[in-house]
């Protein structure tokens, strides 16, 4: 179970980084919330909707860490906007429900230029 729960949040996270959102919609409960910002949603519908809004194909995303348990995935990763716009350390925490993504909650923090090896210790 635990594999197919990281195979899932990974396949979700390539498809969002691709900013085919077309193809992640059927990987979320009817009933999605997502505690996270920009987001803060309640359905898979608004959640589309606000996630339209973002440069997906702009933001790059450093998987360091990805930890499977029970219905629980939580990935620690960096994540970046070319060109110094965005540049954060993110922890999430996915729950899973009957074989979709039901939830999920975040923790950023914003990563200091000045950092010399940022994320490093993931």
């Amino acid at each position: 179970m635990s594999t197919d729960c990281k195979d899932l949040v990974l396949t979700c996270l390539e498809l969002y980084g691709k900013g085919d959102l077309d193809a992640v919609f059927p990987l979320l409960c009817d009933d999605y919330v997502d505690h996270g910002l920009p987001f803060r949603t309640t359905t898979k519908a608004d959640w589309i909707v606000a996630a339209r809004q973002l440069p997906l194909s702009a933001l790059r995303i450093d998987i360091r860490r990805l930890v499977a348990e029970g219905d629980y995935v939580t990935m620690f990763s960096r994540r970046w906007l070319p060109g110094g716009a965005l540049d954060i350390a993110v922890a999430d925490v996915f729950r899973l429900r009957d074989g979709l993504i039901a939830e999920r909650w975040e923790i950023v923090e914003p990563i200091p230029a000045e950092s010399p090896n940022p994320v490093a210790t993931l």
